[in-house]
């Protein structure tokens, strides 16, 4: 959206962890160096420790970007526990993850992966981002993957990133085993303001802008809110190049950082270290800035770094531009006035006059300045990689020729730049009197023109007395401008014989570059046979390592597997005689259970037949009673007119 107006070639302040735009600052290189060392040492463990945001992650994809051919990578990007077991992530960082297996097995399909890779003369790195969310047990689990190794190398390299959470596990007692194996350890701070304002200009420079956009007071505000995490400047200097570009403001300043902050990040939650900070005073910020940052801060242009600068429209542009003519930095920072229609045309004519004076001064100034800051001024661009790259002799040699040069020409320089400021001064108040004096004459004559006849004679006079005054101030002017030629042409000169100087010292300190160089491209090309030797003999043993240590694991898993065999005819032979104990406690069981049957339908069987037998008697019994009662019935003299007794 913003590109074409700032004249970008793409965002600068992505969110996304390119390293294409990677700014080592002193913590980054030095978390990068360690990084590289660990992996050319063949290292067990590296721990990367930071902040959320502090560039933990870029600084890895950088690592992957600088690795060789001859190291596998495996990338685990989620430690969350809800994912997993640990060991099926590493499979799959490195493509080995096979459906149905049980724990054992992929433990044996990755120590075969790492003996493989091994014998092909190659390096397995492991990289976890994000470890702050692994478990003291996952930890673990990874130190005993990490424990195959051969007589002298270690087979597999582990490289940890997290947040201070992470060092605060690796510190718990149940991991000393695990702290021990650490041989690189190391902790990215926040970013200091200087460091913050050259990550701002680096990522400007790395996406296309060739002006200034960000003035070193909104650096500072920037710094003074993100606290220094890079992916917070990142987030902020986004958003305030979205308001520059919605306000058609060429240059980022405080007014419009504060105005984004208490505009888009008063509720928000953005972790904003200092919110507050935006109720100080503008001006005090930047003046504060101008004084402690500007000097040291990396301009992409430094001859007007504010030439794209315009006033808001709901702003006073009440901050002049500084008066110390010597400083390019002041120079270039300092904000633009606004143009007001009643100034007189007199005072127009000596600020014009005024502002270039100073832009003499600050060219005389600038002799003052070692050649490399004069050549690479205005550029858009540091210096090439050529020019970073010299020895330390060319350094040296460069450094002490400069000294010299600029000691013999400063005290003349400087005495020619007050005189020509002096004249220069001269010849302006000589000018506005010039100027000052035609208008009065001028208007004298329109006035007196209208007068009586007499007073014509007295007004020539007058009239020829200011020509004559003009003229001879005019001769004045001549002459003051004779001497400031001729004081330019003196610094001319001096410049000319102090570049002459510097270009025959800069031939010198070449040629004995040159030697040097000579010198130590035969030491390199000794040096490389040496290493080429030494690489070839490493090889052998390496190969022969390999070997040995491809045998070795061959007759362990030989061994291993008649232990399984062994184990297995053991485990049938138990499981045999389990059957049959189990088999005869059965079968005991049954026969007890049928005995206990049979007692049963024996018991039965007896009280069937006592309740049958008692049931014959109750009926015996009853029908004895029937018969007893039937023959009470039937006796005497009645009996045989009842019909039950006939």
């Amino acid at each position: 959206m913003y590109e074409a107006f700032y004249g970008f070639k793409e965002k600068p302040f992505s969110m996304l962890p390119d390293p294409g735009f990677l700014f080592l600052s002193k913590k980054h290189q030095a978390a990068l160096t360690l990084l590289e060392y660990g992996l050319l040492n063949h290292v067990g463990f590296c721990v990367i420790s930071g902040e959320a945001g502090a560039g933990k992650t870029t600084i890895l994809r950088a690592l992957l970007e600088r690795v060789g051919d001859d190291v596998t990578v495996g990338l685990i990007t989620n430690t969350h526990q809800s994912f997993g077991g640990l060991l099926d992530w590493v499979l799959s960082a490195f493509d080995l993850h096979q459906p149905n297996l049980t724990h054992v097995e992929m433990h044996q399909v990755f120590m075969d992966y790492l003996i493989e890779e091994y014998a092909n003369n190659r390096t397995v790195l492991l990289i976890v981002d994000e470890a702050q969310n692994m478990k003291p047990d996952a930890l673990e689990e990874l130190r005993m993957l990490s424990n195959v190794n051969s007589a002298k190398d270690q087979l597999m390299q582990v490289v940890l990133a997290g947040q201070p959470a992470l060092k605060a596990t690796l510190r718990t007692p149940e991991l000393m085993q695990f702290a021990q194996r650490i041989a690189v350890d190391y902790h990215l701070d926040a970013l200091s303001v200087e460091e913050t304002c050259g990550y701002i200009q680096h990522r400007l420079v790395t996406a296309g802008a060739e002006n200034d956009v960000f003035t070193p007071a909104a650096c500072e505000r920037i710094h003074n809110y993100s606290g220094g995490t890079p992916r917070l400047i990142n987030l902020l200097c986004e958003t305030v190049l979205v308001y520059g570009f919605a306000d058609q403001q060429k240059m980022i300043d405080v007014d419009l950082v504060d105005e984004m902050v208490q505009e888009r990040m008063k509720d928000s939650v953005v972790p904003i270290v200092n919110r507050d900070i935006a109720k100080q005073d503008n001006k005090a910020a930047t003046k504060a800035a101008s004084k402690a940052l500007e000097m040291d801060f990396p301009w992409i242009r430094p001859e007007g770094g504010t030439a794209g600068l315009k006033p808001r429209a709901h702003k006073k542009a009440d901050e002049s531009a500084p008066a110390d003519a010597s400083s390019d930095h002041t120079r270039s920072q300092g904000a633009p006035k606004r143009a007001e229609g009643h100034e007189k045309p007199e005072v127009a004519s000596v600020r014009s006059t005024v502002i270039e004076d100073k832009a003499a001064a600050a060219v005389i100034a600038d002799d003052d300045k070692p050649l490399h800051v004069l050549t690479n001024r205005g550029k858009g661009r540091p210096p090439d990689k050529k020019t970073a790259t010299k020895t330390n002799a060319e350094k040296a040699a460069q450094k002490k020729n400069d000294k010299l040069a600029t000691a013999s020409a400063n005290a003349g320089k400087r005495e020619a730049g007050k005189q020509f400021f002096k004249y220069g001064l001269i010849a302006v108040v000589l000018a506005l009197l010039l100027v000052a004096l035609a208008f009065v004459l001028n208007s004298e004559a329109e006035t007196k023109s209208e007068m009586v006849e007499d007073d014509t004679i007295e007004m020539q006079k007058q009239r020829e007395q200011g020509e004559a005054r003009v003229k001879q101030l005019q001769i004045e002017t001549e002459a003051l401008k004779k001497e400031r030629d001729a004081a330019l042409e003196k610094v001319e000169q001096e410049k000319r014989a102090k570049q002459e100087a510097e270009d025959q010292a800069k031939r010198e300190a070449e040629k004995l570059a040159a030697e040097k160089a000579a010198v130590a491209v035969k030491a390199a090309q000794e040096k490389r046979k040496l290493e080429e030797k030494k690489r070839i003999a490493q090889a052998k043993a390496r190969e022969s390592r390999a070997k040995q240590a491809e045998a070795k694991a061959k007759a362990e898993a030989e061994s291993a597997k008649r232990e399984a065999v062994r184990l297995e005819e053991e485990k049938r032979i138990i499981k045999a005689r389990l059957d049959e104990e189990i088999r005869l406690k059965e079968q005991q069981e049954a026969r007890r259970l049928e005995l206990e049957f049979q007692e049963k339908q024996r018991q039965a069987l007896l009280e069937s037949e006592r309740i049958i037998e008692q049931q014959a008697i109750a009926k015996e019994a009853e029908t004895a009673a029937r018969l007893k009662k039937k023959l009470a019935e039937c006796t005497g003299p009645t009996a045989r007119f009842k019909s039950t007794c006939r």
